[in-house]
């Protein structure tokens, strides 16, 4: 399900496991579920930090 739409968000996991498979999860069991084998996922890229250098 992943590999086939890697920005498929985590509700639409939940309707599609609940469609295809009749398997009934909440949103935050699938994310913990998910963290622990290693997947993450984001919307947006990461951000840097602002730097503050001196002025003088």
């Amino acid at each position: 399900m992943i590999e086939a739409s890697k920005d498929i968000t985590l509700n639409e996991m939940v309707l599609r496991l609940e469609e295809d498979r009749s398997v009934s999860i909440g949103r935050s069991t699938l994310d913990v579920w998910l963290r622990k084998r290693g997947f993450t996922f984001k919307k947006r890229p990461h951000m840097h930090w602002s730097r503050s250098g001196q002025t003088s």
